[in-house]
């Protein structure tokens, strides 16, 4: 049995999520991977930040977080000062980092990432900036200090695009790929069809959980294009940034937009693509009225897909439905397990 020592950087719905996988799952974990874990760190902005040798208590750290207690009410917890602390107070095996972010600039994230991974610590994230904004640099200093850094759950939530590209296309290569990943969007367009105004939908997105409350950054096209870049970064090791990107997203498009595209049995969607070409790898994302019957034209509320263009496999396409917070929670297990198998 290897036992990991773990912690968090941020602790919200997602760490959370998965926090309760890791507890559902402990027997099951343990005796198909032979992996148990000690968690030795939770650090937050607004709940506090601490560790202890002995391990946390995941469910109570939950209770006290989701009840808006600070996390200092632990058993054998000691406070931590500063959350960029926290990887030297604990020296854990693997870091969960799921920090609110600006993914234009990929801060905090980055600063985080970058922290752990000088110190020969394992990173897992769901932070899409870090990935956008300076993949390269994050890849070498892990590859440096023979640490691991995965990131599955930074686009399309828990489907498995990254680990598709590193274990499954052996031999192949990735050309470009094709887009709808922004589920706001989605969201709105889609709710449009069925009669909603542009305002009801966003709404409904709110409510869902997926759009803030201020939603430009989805309405806009920079959700989209942030993601488009990291998966150029990764899969096209294109060495991008999202500043190298114009999206143009739905603000503007109509009711009347819509209904013109459904006559024409067509529909709008915001899509991003990227393309190899002899200028460069070249990545759009805007709104696009595509066949209703197809693959992205056929998409529903927050559901999301990807197709990648390969030289030897053709088209290969994701599809994920109405992806929820347990699918984003998934792919951090996913990863866990990876580097649990893996020889570091």
């Amino acid at each position: 049995m290897r036992e990991l020592k773990i912690a968090f950087i941020g602790f919200g719905n997602v760490a959370r999520e998965f926090a309760r996988i890791l507890d559902s799952r402990q027997e099951y974990l343990a005796q198909t991977y032979q992996l148990s874990w000690r968690v030795v760190g939770i650090a937050t902005n607004r709940h506090g930040s601490v560790t202890a040798a002995s391990g946390i208590d995941l469910n109570a750290a939950v209770r006290l977080v989701e009840n808006g207690h600070s996390l200092t009410q632990l058993e054998n917890a000691i406070e931590i000062p500063q959350t960029n602390s926290l990887s030297d107070y604990c020296k854990p095996d693997i870091i969960f980092e799921t920090t609110p972010l600006s993914p234009l600039d990929g801060e905090p994230a980055t600063t985080y990432i970058r922290h752990a991974l000088e110190r020969g610590i394992h990173v897992i994230t769901a932070n899409k900036g870090p990935i956008a904004c300076a993949y390269r640099d994050l890849k070498n200093l892990a590859q440096a200090h023979d640490a691991a850094f995965r990131f599955e759950g930074t686009v399309m939530d828990g489907a498995p695009v990254f680990n598709l590209y590193e274990y499954c296309l052996n031999g192949a290569t990735i050309t470009g790929f094709t887009g709808v990943l922004n589920s706001t969007t989605n969201v709105i367009l889609s709710g449009m069809e069925a009669g909603l105004t542009f305002a009801q939908g966003l709404h409904e997105a709110q409510q869902l959980g997926i759009a803030e409350a201020n939603a430009e950054y989805d309405i806009d096209g920079w959700d989209a294009a942030v993601k488009m870049v990291a998966l150029a970064n990764v899969l096209l090791n294109a060495g991008l940034h999202p500043r190298d990107v114009a999206p143009h997203g739905i603000r503007h498009i109509t009711t009347e937009d819509v209904e013109k595209a459904r006559q024409r049995q067509a529909a709008i969607r915001l899509i991003g693509r990227a393309d190899c070409t002899a200028q460069g790898i070249q990545i759009q994302v805007a709104p696009q009225e595509i066949a209703a019957n197809t693959l992205f034209g056929s998409l529903q509320g927050t559901s999301n897909a990807l197709t990648l263009q390969t030289d030897l496999m053709g088209q290969i396409s994701l599809l994920e439905e109405n992806p929820g917070i347990t699918q984003t929670a998934y792919a951090l297990l996913s990863d866990f397990l990876r580097i649990g198998q893996e020889n570091y």
